[in-house]
């Protein structure tokens, strides 16, 4: 693994839960070229070559009950046909057995692509679905760059009721 950190996120009961992110592989060579396939090629067979790197990782975290993943905005998913985070996800999610859920709704429509450290740690916002039975959720997405995307994703689970949340992604610039 090449990134892995942790923190502790307060809850709206004053609990602390742990939110974890992981960048599986470094965003060079084979890593790289899988994503910008996926994302700009269009290629979907690419999602299941970027899940083969992150299931093996969350099946070493007893505690995941349910995968969802971090939700591109509206106009990449017109652009692009897909949202390449999901495409992962649903390849993860049949390679660990894990249940699928779509908890998480993106509220602003700005581009992560190109934007400065400032811009990316500013955005994105999400808000979350109810959780039902499950407290133990594992976020998907295919590059941390500088973790925003992550902390927000959990930001809105933690609020939703989570006990714990796995942030992975196959790829990290960091």
């Amino acid at each position: 693994m090449e990134l892995h950190r942790t923190e502790q996120m307060p809850s709206p009961t004053g609990a602390f839960v742990t939110v974890t992110i992981i960048g599986v592989a470094r965003h060079e060579e084979h890593v790289r070229s899988h994503v910008l396939q996926l994302k700009y090629g269009h290629e979907r067979k690419h999602a299941f070559d970027l899940a083969s790197i992150v299931a093996p990782v969350i099946t070493k975290f007893a505690t995941a009950e349910v995968l969802t993943w971090a939700a591109t905005n509206r106009k990449h998913i017109r652009d692009r046909g897909m949202d390449h985070a999901e495409l992962i996800a649903r390849h993860v999610a049949g390679l660990t057995g894990l249940p699928i859920r779509k908890y998480l709704r993106r509220i602003n429509a700005e581009s992560q692509t190109g934007a400065s450290r400032d811009e990316r740690l500013r955005q994105p916002l999400f808000v979350a679905q109810p959780l039902g039975r499950f407290r133990d959720v594992v976020v998907i997405d295919d590059v941390v760059t500088t973790g925003s995307t992550f902390h927000a994703a959990a930001k809105a689970l933690v609020t939703s009721g989570a006990r714990s949340v796995l942030c992975i992604a196959p790829s990290t610039a960091l």
